[in-house]
Order: C-alpha cells, then sequence, then structure tokens
C-alpha cells in the first residue's frame, strides 16, 4: 500500500437531494408562508373589522321607540261637547306634518298586514334585519353598482330607524349603525312597539303622515274603519309618497298618473297579503275588484261642528291656544315660543268648553252691522262680547266686529283692558258694603259729591264726582235706587267711607282681576271704574258669576282639560270655587241688580229686559263715553258686551245702541231661549217691607215704599219716627256708624227716598 493511500483520510461521498423533492419542499414552504401571510392579514383585517364594527356599539343604544317621545310633529285636537254629552272634533291645529297620534290596538290587523307583507314579510321572524335580504342587496351593491351606495332590503324597523334619528348618509357608514341600532331596538322593544312608531311615522304624501292622518285624508275615515282594498292602497304609498299618494298631480315617463301607479302597486299588496295568508282568496278577489271611493281633496275638512270659517278659525280656538300655551308655560316652565311649538306639534286632545250653537249664533251677529246700530256707520266702534255659565266656563266669545280676517288676530274680549265704568260699581263699593254689613237695601244716600284734594283746583280741593246728569240733586236716594240709576256720587261716599286699599284687595282677592296695579287702590277707579290699566271683559263677566249662583267665584276657562298623546291630563280644570261673597250678600245684590233691569223708567239697564227670562245686570260707561259695556246674568249665563275705539279719547256715544239694547240684540234670543229657570234661592234673607221715609222696616202706620231683601245679620230696625208704635218685633244687629249717619243724613233734609228722580249712569 502507497503511503498516500495509507494516510489520507477517505471522504465520504455526498447525497444528492432529487428534484421532485426539492420542487415540493419549495412549493411547501411557499404555501406556507402565503398561509401565514394570509392568515396574519385576515388577523389584521378581522380586527381592523372589529374596532371599526364595534366603533357603532356606542351608537346602538341612541334610538328609542318610546312612541311620544320621538322627534314627531303631532296633529293637536280641540273637541267641544255636543248636546248629548259626546266629544266632537272642532279645529285641528299643526305647524308641522298633519300627524295624528294612534295606537297599535286601534290599527284593525288587515291594515298592519298590508304594511308588514308590503315591506318587511319577515318582520315577526328576524331580529332587526333580515340577513337574507341584506345580503341580496349587499351583491347588488358589489355586482351592479357598487359606487352608487344604493342599500336595499331594508326591514321595516331599519326604515323606521332611519326615518327617526335622520341618518341617510349614502355610505357603509351609516348601514353599518343602522344594523346595530335595528338590533338593538328589537332586543328592548316588542314587534307591536315598532310597528306601532312606524305605523305612525312614515309619510303619505304632502303634509301627511302617520296612518291615521292618512285615512282622514284620503279616506275621511279614521284608521279603525279601514277596508282591506283601502289599507292596500294606503300601503302602496310610503314607497314613494310623493308618486303613488292618489291626490298627486305627478305623472311618469309613460303617462302613468300618481292614481293609476297607486292602483298597480295596491294590487302588489294585495297579492303579498294572499301569499302570506293575511287574507283569503275571496277576500283578495274582493279586494281587488272594489273601486275606491276618496275624499274629495279640494272640499275643506270641515263638518257642522267645525269653528272654521272661509278657512279663519273661529275667536274662541285663537283664545284655547293661547289660554293652553299659557298653561303649558306655567305646567312646564318653558317661555311662550316653546309652549306653543309644543302645543302645535305635541298631538294633544283639547277639551274646550265652547257651546257650538251659542258660538256660531253670536258670530252671526258680529257680522251683521244691524247688530248694532240701525244706521251704517262710515267709522263703527270696536266691540266685544263674552257669555258663560256659573262654573266659569266660556261658552261664546267673539272679539270684534265683521268677518274675522285671520287666525289668531286681535280679541278686544281676551287682550285688550278697557275701563269698565259703572260696571265695577257691584263688585267694589255696593259689594263690598253689601259683604260687610256697612248698608242695606234701603240704606239713604244723599246725591252729592265728596270733596278730593286736586292741586289744580282753587284751593286744592274740588267736589267729585260728577253723575252722568252733570248735576248733583242732594236728594235722598235709597240704596237699590242708587244702583239702578248708576249715580256715581254714592259709591264714591261708600268707597271713601269703606277705605280704598280694603276694597282694592277685595276686588284683587275675590274676583282675581289680573290687570289690577296699586295705583287703583284709589277713589276713581273703585268707584267709577277708572282703572289705570282697565279690565279684560272676560274677568269683567267672570266676576259678575257671584251674582247668579250665590256667591261663589271660578276662574273663567276656555278649556276643561288637556290630554298627552300618552293618554295623560297634563292640564285639568278642577273647579274649584272661592266664597267670593257670602250667599246671603250674593242674593241682595242679585235682587239690587235686578232693579237696574226692572225700573223701566230711571234703570239703565231696562232696555236689556226680556219677556220671560230673569235678567238682572249692570251697565257702564267711562269718561267721556271712551268705552261702554253691559253685563247681564240670567238663571243659565254670565254674559258681556263691551264697545270702543282704539283711541279712548273718542266718544262711541250715538254710534252704536245703548250697551243694554245692544247686548240683548247680540243675545237677547239665545238667552230667552230653553225652559224658563230661576236663580237659586236663599231663604235666610228676609223679604220686608220698608218706610218710605226712613229706610228702616215699616212699622203699621208707615208709608210704605215696597219690599226690600235683608240680609239677617243686617235688617234695619223698625220704625218709630212715623208716630206708630212697632206692628212687629225684628231682631237685629247693632247698625254701624255708617248706616246711623246715612239715615241722619236723610232725616235732616227731610227727603222722601222714594219720590227721587234722577238721571245718568
Amino acid at each position: 500500500m502507497s503511503s498516500s493511500a495509507t494516510g489520507a483520510v477517505k471522504k465520504k461521498k455526498a447525497k444528492r437531494m432529487h428534484p421532485v423533492k426539492r420542487t415540493f419542499m419549495v412549493i411547501g414552504a411557499t404555501l406556507l408562508s402565503l398561509i401565514l401571510i394570509i392568515v396574519i392579514t385576515i388577523s389584521i383585517i378581522a380586527a381592523a373589522l372589529t374596532v371599526y364594527i364595534f366603533q357603532f356599539q356606542d351608537q346602538a343604544n341612541d334610538v328609542t321607540l318610546d312612541l311620544y317621545s320621538l322627534e314627531m310633529d303631532y296633529t293637536t285636537i280641540i273637541y267641544a261637547y255636543d248636546k248629548n254629552g259626546n266629544p266632537v272634533e272642532i279645529q285641528q291645529i299643526t305647524r308641522g306634518a298633519d300627524r295624528k297620534p294612534v295606537s297599535i290596538e286601534q290599527v284593525p290587523q288587515h291594515v298592519q298586514d298590508a304594511f308588514v307583507y308590503t315591506e318587511d314579510e319577515r318582520f315577526y321572524d328576524h331580529t332587526g334585519v333580515d340577513w337574507k335580504r341584506t345580503f341580496s342587496a349587499f351583491v347588488n351593491v358589489i355586482m351592479d353598482n357598487i359606487f352608487g351606495y344604493e342599500f336595499g332590503g331594508s326591514t321595516i324597523t331599519q326604515q323606521l330607524i332611519k326615518n327617526v334619528t335622520g341618518d341617510d348618509d349614502k355610505n357603509w357608514d351609516r348601514k353599518v349603525r343602522e344594523i346595530f341600532r335595528a338590533q338593538n331596538i328589537e332586543e328592548t322593544c316588542t314587534k307591536a312597539d315598532i310597528l306601532q312608531a312606524y305605523l305612525n311615522y312614515i309619510g303619505f304624501g304632502g303634509n301627511t303622515a302617520g296612518i291615521q292622518a292618512a285615512a282622514n285624508k284620503y279616506f275621511g275615515k279614521d284608521v279603525s274603519e279601514l277596508t282591506i282594498a283601502e289599507a292596500a292602497c294606503l300601503a302602496a304609498i310610503p314607497k314613494s309618497p310623493n308618486t303613488l299618494n292618489p291626490f298627486s298631480s305627478y305623472v311618469d315617463e309613460d303617462g302613468n298618473t300618481a292614481l293609476e301607479r297607486n292602483e298597480k302597486r295596491r294590487l302588489l299588496v294585495l297579492k303579498a297579503m294572499l301569499e302570506n295568508g293575511a287574507i283569503s282568496q275571496d277576500q283578495y278577489e274582493e279586494a281587488c275588484n272594489t273601486k275606491l271611493v276618496f275624499r274629495d281633496p279640494n272640499a275643506p275638512v270641515e263638518d257642522e261642528n267645525s269653528l272654521v270659517n272661509e278657512g279663519v278659525q273661529s275667536y274662541f280656538v285663537d283664545m284655547v291656544i293661547r289660554d293652553v300655551t299659557y298653561g303649558l308655560m306655567d305646567e312646564y316652565g318653558i317661555d311662550f315660543d316653546e309652549a306653543q311649538s309644543r302645543l302645535y306639534n305635541g298631538g294633544y286632545k283639547i277639551y274646550s268648553t265652547v257651546d257650538i250653537e251659542m258660538q256660531k249664533a253670536v258670530e252671526a251677529k258680529f257680522e251683521d252691522y244691524t247688530t248694532f246700530s240701525a244706521e251704517v256707520l262710515a267709522n263703527p266702534p270696536h266691540a266685544a262680547f263674552v257669555a258663560m255659565d256659573y262654573m266659569g266656563n266660556i261658552l261664546a266669545i267673539v272679539g270684534d266686529v265683521g268677518e274675522k280676517p285671520i287666525d289668531n288676530s286681535w280679541n278686544y274680549a281676551t287682550r285688550e283692558p278697557r275701563q269698565p265704568g259703572s260696571c265695577i260699581k257691584p263688585i267694589t263699593s255696593y259689594g263690598y258694603a253689601i259683604e260687610n254689613d256697612l248698608i242695606h237695601w234701603s240704606t239713604i244716600f244723599t246725591d252729592k259729591p265728596i270733596t278730593i284734594k286736586d292741586a289744580n283746583a282753587p284751593g286744592g280741593e274740588r267736589q267729585w264726582p260728577q253723575n252722568y246728569s252733570n248735576r248733583w240733586s242732594y236728594g235722598g236716594y235709597f240704596t237699590f235706587q242708587a244702583l239702578l240709576r248708576s249715580l256715581n256720587t254714592i259709591p264714591a261716599q261708600l268707597i271713601q267711607m269703606e277705605g280704598p286699599t280694603n276694597v282694592y284687595n277685595f276686588l284683587q282677592s275675590r274676583f282675581h282681576i289680573t290687570t289690577l296695579t296699586p295705583y287703583d287702590a284709589d277713589l276713581a277707579p273703585l268707584s267709577v271704574g277708572a282703572l289705570n290699566n282697565g279690565i279684560l271683559l272676560t274677568e269683567l263677566v267672570g266676576a259678575y258669576q257671584v251674582f247668579g249662583n250665590l256667591g261663589k267665584f271660578y276662574e273663567p276657562t276656555s278649556y276643561s282639560m288637556v290630554i298627552d298623546p300618552t293618554g295623560n291630563a297634563i292640564l285639568q280644570n278642577t273647579y274649584t270655587p272661592i266664597q267670593a261673597l257670602d250667599k246671603d250678600s250674593a242674593y241682595v245684590m242679585n235682587k239690587l241688580l235686578e232693579c237696574v233691569i226692572e225700573d223701566q223708567v230711571a234703570g239703565t239697564g231696562r232696555a236689556a229686559k226680556l219677556p220671560t227670562k230673569k235678567l238682572v245686570g249692570k251697565t257702564g260707561t267711562s269718561q267721556n263715553w271712551g268705552d261702554i259695556a253691559f253685563v247681564g246674568c240670567t238663571p243659565d249665563y254670565v254674559s258681556g258686551v263691551w264697545y270702543g275705539y282704539d283711541d279712548r279719547s273718542q266718544s262711541v256715544q250715538n254710534t252704536y245702541y245703548s250697551s243694554a239694547k245692544l247686548w240683548k240684540s247680540i243675545f237677547g234670543d239665545i238667552a230667552e231661549a230653553g225652559p224658563v229657570t230661576n236663580f237659586p234661592s236663599n231663604s235666610n234673607v228676609k223679604e220686608l217691607y220698608y218706610c218710605a221715609n226712613t229706610g228702616m222696616i215699616a212699622s203699621g202706620l208707615c208709608p210704605t215704599g215696597a219690599k226690600g231683601y235683608y240680609k239677617p245679620s243686617n235688617i234695619p230696625p223698625v220704625c218709630t219716627s212715623c208716630g206708630a208704635k212697632p206692628s212687629q218685633t225684628v231682631t237685629t244687629q247693632a247698625q254701624t256708624e255708617a248706616q246711623n249717619a246715612a239715615a241722619a243724613a236723610a232725616a235732616q233734609g227731610g227727603q222722601n227716598a222714594a219720590a227721587q228722580l234722577a238721571q245718568g249712569e
């Protein structure tokens, strides 16, 4: 062996890999890498999608379907009560869509089915999203029009969410938000809740929204009265409200009218209802062959109960709107604009106090100028009238002469305080004095002025006030005579004696006059009605309630109740009276005011006398004849009229009829209608003869004046001044100093009160 062979280390021959195996190894490694890349990519995408999707999770809870907390406008409806005591609709008011809330229980099943099987046939099976329809819609987008962002397949739940939120962006974000919201709503609400909200929300063309308003508009029906054919017609509209509603003037490119397009889609709706078992074959065929009868779209939505005249709402409706607005302000602590927005859009039911027939009758009187004057006047004064019952329910109101020009026009009865003149006397000087036993029926006064301070008069004093006869007779008058003649001197004497502050507080606390100011606690405002701001006719008439119902005062109101869409009474009149006058005083005042009407020689209200019905009342005239008024009470109603110019210094003398005659011209027929009734009786008050000389209770030989009406707490003593012994014993309380002073003044003057005559108001 050679040395090279023995010393060398033999190297093992290297094994070579088969080419096929090497190829598979390369491919495997590549595939593994690709799989890893795909997994990583998918993980990244999934993570990104997860982050993307879950960013909408928080937005899923921002929608609730409390039907009446949704941002929807609802039509408010004003009701009145008919003769049978049933509520009837008189007015609808809205500033947004005409939408009337309705519960799902009021919607017939076939109406519900028409919408469900047209818009979302798997509505009762899915959980907010119909994934089959949604997937088809997504494929549609990708394959047909990926850049158009036209998403179909929305369920009723999704459609509702889109409408409620106003989220209608044409992008994927909106669709994902919508899906999350829909699923959340389905978890928290019942199908009935969702369908109820949907049927109240969807549009039906023009200004109409919600199934109830649509039923009213197209068929003049309540939703509960819709037939299958009519339900299908309405279910055909929401897909394209402006081109499928039967009243639309739309015509498509093929010449099909909106009505024809609706008819075609109506048949599709009926077929869907049939296929889903909602109707039978017979019902399907009958509905398909039914010729629909629509309400005339040009006919006003008015009936015999409507208070709309030539498209203008009545003064009563104006008043209700204003009164409820102020009620909402007080209830919720909001300003006028917000309260009125809630009223117009809140879907309230307002139960008004209007007497529909009376309101229309009075309106007709005010539109006829012969009601006011026998002559045509070039510049007629404004006028107003209000009537209410003895619980303060306003039954009729008119705010000016002539046809009402616009909605919410100026109302001189509710918004224009004016001076009441002598109409103030029964609720100030006389009412206070009778209530406090300062005077009685036959207390004797002297028609003479009082002395008041006047820096502009000689000596700083002057005699005041003048009577409307512009003279003082210095004669003696009984209480009832002073009132029926409307002498100004006697109330001035009374206010001076009573104390202006006391009478002011009496007027404010007992009759709730809102226009009073502290400056009215003075002689002129309280004795002759020269109030600084004046008084609203509604409040003046309201104060006179006490003379016809034994002294109870109820706040005048134009509505009894306001119901919100959930059925809760948010405003309600409790009809809780205050005893403004005690029963005896109120009864005596009623009899005193009767003299104003019944005395056909000197009674200032004699022109208002009715043929058969009892009437008590008072006339009033402000200084220089700037304001004229009359308030009258029958056993059924208390009502009043006023007239005057905007320029309060302009005299209305010799324009319209006298206030008493005008009241009768406006309200006499209404007041006289119906059975004869009487004012409430009061057996406590004593009907006694009085002495015509002294005003005391007549003795056997006294010259008897007539019967007077006396509170048991204030019966004057039996007369002993006529040389006759008392023929009866009358128990009395001690007479006030004021009574004694008045009687003494009359005795010194030697006046026979029953013989005195006077003029003026």
